[in-house]
């Protein structure tokens, strides 16, 4: 018998290897834009949201409470909203995000005290809002859109040297804190080390003496803070002790005139939850 040629019989091999390259190269290029899934990133809600977002709040008395000026200050994990009209503080922390979606556990103050826990779950949309939907009761329940400020960028990031006080020009920083009757008046140096000027009088934080450090957090518009609150009277000095929190400032009228300011006390002992927030100016 005469034997095959060698190119003959190795000619059904070829054509195996060959259709297996095809589809190998095929699938290397193929594009999920004609109905294949794809992976969304997951968002970064990072920075500061400006204070022209909106919410809608239940009061505790079958009402509303209508917000139009929420605004928020947000990293890594952690998100404070804040309305300086309707004296209300969210304090929380981002638990998950997949994709578009998050969810949030808060703790929720009124008027610098009056603690109490709620529940959120949204949308962020990076760079530029995060909408959500507050489970809980009173002013815990209700939802709310915030909108991402223009000043997130390298040009306004986060410098000492646009907060810090000096003689002559911008001598204190001063707001009403925990409805307070007169305001609490502090001093940024340029190391970042805050210092009571004048005590607050009056509600929740009355002869409260600050002392702490802010400190740029890096591309960002944010600070990070952590203080002290020493002296404070009534109610067996239970506001004393550590915060910690986030500021930002922001232009109204004047460059960097108003810096937007919320600590809350470390601890998990309910009776002795309290936020000193305030847009100081």
């Amino acid at each position: 018998m005469t034997p095959r040629n060698l190119s003959t019989r190795l000619t059904p091999f070829l054509m195996i290897f060959w259709v297996l390259f095809v589809l190998v190269v095929q699938g290397c290029f193929h594009s999920s834009s004609g109905g294949g899934s794809s992976v969304v990133p997951d968002a970064d809600p990072a920075g500061y949201y400006i204070n022209t977002g909106t919410a809608s709040v239940d009061d505790g008395m079958s009402g509303t409470i209508d917000i139009n000026d929420l605004q928020a200050m947000v990293n890594g994990d952690r998100i404070i909203m804040m309305s300086v009209a309707n004296k209300l503080l969210y304090d929380g922390n981002i638990t998950n995000i997949d994709g578009n979606s998050f969810t949030a556990d808060f703790i929720v103050y009124t008027d610098g005290a009056n603690p109490m826990a709620t529940t959120a779950s949204g949308t962020i949309t990076t760079g530029s809002s995060i909408t959500g939907t507050l489970t809980g009761s009173g002013v815990g329940s209700g939802s709310f859109t915030l909108s991402y400020a223009s000043t997130n960028h390298n040009d306004t990031a986060a410098d000492i040297a646009r907060i810090e006080n000096e003689a002559g020009v911008n001598t204190t920083w001063g707001a009403k804190v925990g409805n307070s009757v007169f305001e609490q008046e502090i001093i940024i140096d340029s190391s970042g080390a805050i210092t009571s000027e004048t005590p607050p009088l009056g509600g929740v934080f009355t002869s409260c003496d600050m002392n702490g450090t802010l400190s740029p957090i890096s591309g960002s518009s944010l600070y990070s803070v952590s203080v002290t609150l020493a002296g404070c009277g009534g109610a067996g000095g239970i506001r004393n002790g550590d915060y910690t929190g986030l500021a930002t400032s922001r232009t109204d009228l004047e460059t960097d005139d108003t810096l937007v300011f919320a600590v809350t006390k470390d601890t998990t002992v309910a009776n002795e939850r309290f936020s000193l927030n305030a847009e100081f100016k």
